[in-house]
C-alpha cells in the first residue's frame, strides 16, 4: 500500500486521560471526554501522548485506554494509538495490542532517557514495524526526551514501509520546512499550539494540539478555515490558542488543560501524581482570564 494511501489530516488533540479521585483511569469520564472532542469537530484523536500522561500509565493501564477508546470512537474518527514506552519490546507490545483492537494507526515516540543516536533510533522503529503493520507516526519531542531527531535518522525512517508521518514537537520551523521539502510521502503534523497555522500556511497536514482537549471547536476552526481559505479567520483563532497556551503555561506542568476544562464546567479529574494541579487561587486566575478573551460565554 502506497504511503499516500495512509494520509491524516487536521487537528487531533493529545488526549488526557481522565482519573477518579484513586487516580485510577476513569473509564466513564474517558468516554465523556472523547464525545466532547468528536462533538466539537476534531478530526482525530491522538491517544496516550504526553498530555494523556502516557508515562506515568503502566501497559495494563495504556491497553485500557486503548480498548475503551477504540469501541467507543467506533471509526468516527481515526485513533493514533501510543505507546510512550522506553524499551523495544514494551513498545511492541502495546502496538500489537493497538493494531489487534483496531487502532488507524501508532505513534512511537523517540527513545528516551538514554542516549539514542541515529543506529540506535533506526532499529528501534525497524524492530517495530517487523511487528505489526499499521502505519506509525513518528514522535519527536527532543525537550522531553533528550534525544533529537536528526534530519538524517527521519530519512531513514522514512524507507520503512509502514512509517508514515512525523509528529513534530520540537518547534523548529526550519526543519519542519526541511522535512516537507526533502522527504517525499511523509505525512507531517505539527506538535506545537503556537504554530499550527504555521504548519498549515508551510503545507503540514495537520497539528496534534493540548490547547484542543479544552477548546477542540477554537483549534479545530483554524485547520477548517484554513481549507476554505479564510485567513483573517485563521489567524485571529491561532491568536487565540497563542494567548490560551500562555495562560496554561502559568500553572503547574499539565495541569493546564484539566483546570481550562474544569472552568469550563467540565470535570474530567486531576493530574496524577507527581504532577501537581492548579490551586485555587490559580484556578480563580485562570477563570477570570478565559472570562476576559471570551471564552467562557
Amino acid at each position: 500500500m502506497s504511503k499516500s494511501q495512509n494520509r491524516f489530516e487536521g487537528i487531533f488533540p493529545a488526549a488526557i486521560t481522565p482519573f477518579d479521585e484513586n487516580e485510577d483511569i476513569d473509564e466513564s469520564k474517558l468516554t465523556e471526554f472523547l464525545d466532547f472532542l468528536i462533538d466539537r469537530g476534531v478530526h482525530g484523536i491522538y491517544l496516550l501522548g504526553t498530555n494523556g500522561e502516557a508515562p506515568l500509565l503502566d501497559i495494563e493501564e495504556k491497553k485500557k485506554v486503548i480498548d475503551i477508546s477504540i469501541e467507543h470512537v467506533n471509526g468516527k474518527v481515526p485513533i493514533v494509538a501510543g505507546t510512550m514506552c522506553n524499551s523495544t519490546k514494551k513498545t511492541i507490545e502495546v502496538a500489537s495490542w493497538a493494531e489487534k483492537k483496531g487502532a488507524d494507526a501508532v505513534h512511537i515516540v523517540i527513545p528516551y532517557y538514554f542516549p539514542s543516536p541515529h543506529k540506535v533510533v533506526l532499529n528501534h522503529f525497524e524492530r517495530i514495524s517487523k511487528e505489526i503493520d499499521l502505519p506509525i507516526f513518528v514522535y519527536s519531542i527532543p525537550q522531553r526526551t533528550g534525544n533529537e531527531l536528526t534530519m538524517r535518522t527521519l530519512k531513514a525512517l522514512s524507507d520503512i514501509d509502514n512509517v508514515v508521518a512525523l509528529k513534530d514537537s520540537s518547534g523548529d520551523i526550519e526543519f519542519f520546512y526541511r522535512c516537507l521539502h526533502e522527504i517525499d510521502e511523509l505525512c507531517l503534523f505539527g506538535g506545537n499550539d503556537s504554530l499550527i497555522n504555521t504548519y498549515l500556511t508551510l503545507g503540514g497536514d495537520g497539528s496534534v494540539t493540548a490547547v484542543g482537549n479544552a477548546f477542540p471547536e477554537l483549534v479545530s476552526s483554524i485547520y477548517d478555515q484554513h481549507i476554505e481559505g479564510k485567513i483573517e479567520d485563521v489567524s485571529l483563532a491561532q491568536n487565540k490558542v497563542l494567548k490560551i497556551k500562555n495562560m496554561l503555561r502559568k500553572g503547574p506542568y499539565l495541569s493546564g488543560i484539566k483546570a481550562a476544562l474544569k472552568v469550563r464546567g467540565y470535570d474530567f479529574g486531576e493530574v496524577r501524581k507527581p504532577l501537581k494541579p492548579y490551586s485555587d487561587y490559580q484556578m480563580k486566575e485562570l477563570k477570570k482570564s478565559l472570562d476576559d478573551l471570551g471564552l467562557l460565554r
